[in-house]
């Protein structure tokens, strides 16, 4: 029997996602609508047959160690505190499998973070990389310098596999042809409705009065009570939404509004996405996009919308600096008063972002074909 790639996560959507309860969706997720970007950017690349486990074969050890040959796993920022992952590390190591990470990322506060409390599963994972894989595909220079502290030295800089999703070979010029036409209309992208950061709630709502006065879109990508909330008249939403929450997201986020102006934002300018084709095509009809999500920003640009990214850690700042991507710090997004200033601040190189962009694949390229894996990347 012929053993094929297995491939963990999913292929870009969620199947029947209309009739799922919230938790379910969530759970088939990661909990974060990103994570089918980079998943189905990386089976987009594969040029040979691949099983996704929990689709194509049970989460059965025995059944996926006969036949899957290797598991390739679309990582995100793994190597965070305070997250105890037991369950996939143990998974993972019972099965006996070469293992292939693509864009593993380590999450800190900031780039002058230098210790960190791993819980004993990621300290165990961190074995693994040493163990089982040949090539690890990182998200940046930050996470490669960490590991090379515990001793993981077999890596290559890829940024996110995303950024590889449009194939056109004129695509960074038509993307810069956009760049500077007039933003009739626009996407802001979400992150949290309750941040303990006051900068980033203080973005929320620049980027939520902006959606609402103008022609914009808010798209959210992950926050179980903020979803669970958006699809309050989803007749499958089947979980209890607390009364409170309606009036603690208002007051966080758009506090000048009253309860029915933020019934009618929700209603009409929110929006999820649980298929990458759908989100992408919407992204693609835009002018411009912007917000604290890499992911979100990613699909306008993949789709060939402009867009610019608002780094506040050290995880969405490592990947905007080594995918060369238009960036603004936390705080200079808040020193602009319209989306023109966010787009004329940013610094747009598209000779840099096409020629690190190369370099990238070629590395990308190299973590796949050393695990013997067939490509079609660019």
């Amino acid at each position: 029997m012929k053993k094929i790639v297995g491939v963990i996560g999913t292929r870009g959507s969620v199947y029947k996602c209309f009739y799922q309860d919230t938790d379910n969706l969530l759970k088939k997720i990661g909990g974060n609508t990103g994570n089918l970007f980079f998943q189905y950017a990386v089976t987009q690349v594969l040029d040979e047959d691949y099983y996704v486990l929990g689709e194509d074969i049970p989460w059965d050890l025995k059944l996926i160690k006969e036949h899957c040959k290797v598991l390739v796993i679309p990582a995100a920022n793994f190597l965070r505190e305070n997250l105890d992952f037991t369950d996939f590390v143990s998974f993972l190591d019972k099965s006996e499998l070469p293992l292939v990470f693509l864009g593993l990322g380590v999450q800190a506060k900031d780039y002058n973070q230098k210790e960190f409390n791993f819980h004993p599963s990621i300290l165990r994972l961190i074995e693994l990389l040493k163990e089982r894989t040949i090539k690890i595909g990182l998200r940046g220079e930050f996470t490669q310098r960490l590991l090379e502290r515990f001793g993981v030295t077999n890596t290559e800089v890829i940024g996110c596999p995303s950024n590889f999703v449009n194939t056109d070979p004129n695509f960074v010029n038509k993307l810069e042809t956009k760049t500077f036409n007039e933003i009739e209309s626009f996407i802001v992208t979400g992150d949290e409705p309750w941040p303990k950061n006051l900068l980033k709630r203080d973005a929320e709502r620049k980027m939520i009065q902006w959606a609402n006065e103008g022609a914009g879109l808010f798209v959210q990508q992950s926050v179980e009570p903020f979803i669970r909330y958006g699809r309050r008249k989803n007749l499958y939403q089947t979980a209890t939404i607390p009364e409170h929450h309606e009036s603690s997201l208002r007051k966080s986020l758009a506090p000048d509004m009253t309860d029915e102006e933020f019934r009618a934002f929700i209603a009409v300018k929110y929006r999820i996405y649980y298929s990458m084709e759908q989100w992408l095509e919407d992204a693609a009809r835009v002018d411009f996009s912007t917000g604290l999500r890499l992911h979100g920003n990613m699909v306008a640009w993949q789709s060939g919308t402009p867009a610019v990214w608002i780094y506040h850690d050290s995880r969405t700042r490592e990947l905007v600096e080594t995918m060369a991507l238009p960036h603004l710090s936390l705080e200079q997004f808040l020193e602009c008063k319209t989306l023109n200033e966010v787009r004329n601040m940013a610094q747009f190189d598209f000779d840099q972002y096409e020629a690190t962009r190369q370099v990238l694949i070629d590395k990308y390229q190299t973590v796949l074909s050393k695990a013997g894996i067939k490509n079609k990347i660019l």
